[in-house]
């Protein structure tokens, strides 16, 4: 009996997704079933191939597929929700925007394997500056009071780094 190599499945071809969906959103464009520009058919198609991404990676035990599914679908949805002016996306705001997007990646990851702790530093760290950053435009919190915060308590991050060292699996 010969072995037979056989080719692992890895799921559906993700081009192949994003190119079915972005014909479809513009045949129903042309057609005047919805009146959404490109820019919209191509960011939802986007973040349509981010979760099926995600999905598929959960499943085949991809762990690098999980994060940049994760971050084109984060991606897509902040892309989304500009287009339909549901967030003013001036250039000061796309670092934030851009570091929420990887904490949530990132966070993504601690998902897909939560023995990782060492995940959860850049999910501080990214997040946290995004998060702070959108809770300082909406005037939510006060620049001098989050920078008060910030200088008193960073040194947790420190502890929280040491005991995600000493517990982490060996």
């Amino acid at each position: 009996m010969e072995p037979t190599l056989q080719k692992k499945s890895s799921g559906l071809p993700i081009f192949g997704v994003f190119l079915i969906l972005l014909g479809a959103g513009l045949v129903l464009n042309k057609l005047h079933v919805f009146r959404y520009g490109w820019g919209i058919i191509l960011w939802v198609c986007l973040c349509v191939v981010g979760v099926v991404t995600v999905v598929q990676a959960f499943i085949t035990r991809r762990r690098g597929v999980v994060f940049w599914g994760s971050l084109l679908f984060f991606m897509s949805v902040t892309m989304i929700a500009h287009r339909f002016v549901l967030i003013d996306f001036a250039p000061w705001d796309v670092p934030a925007t851009f570091a929420l997007a990887l904490g949530l990646s990132f966070l993504m990851l601690f998902f897909y394997d939560p023995r990782r702790f060492g995940v959860l530093i850049p999910v501080l760290f990214f997040g946290g500056y995004g998060v702070l950053y959108y809770l300082w435009w909406w005037d939510v919190i006060d620049w001098f009071e989050m920078r008060h915060y910030v200088s008193t308590y960073w040194p947790v991050f420190v502890i929280l780094w040491g005991f995600s060292l000493i517990f982490r699996r060996r």
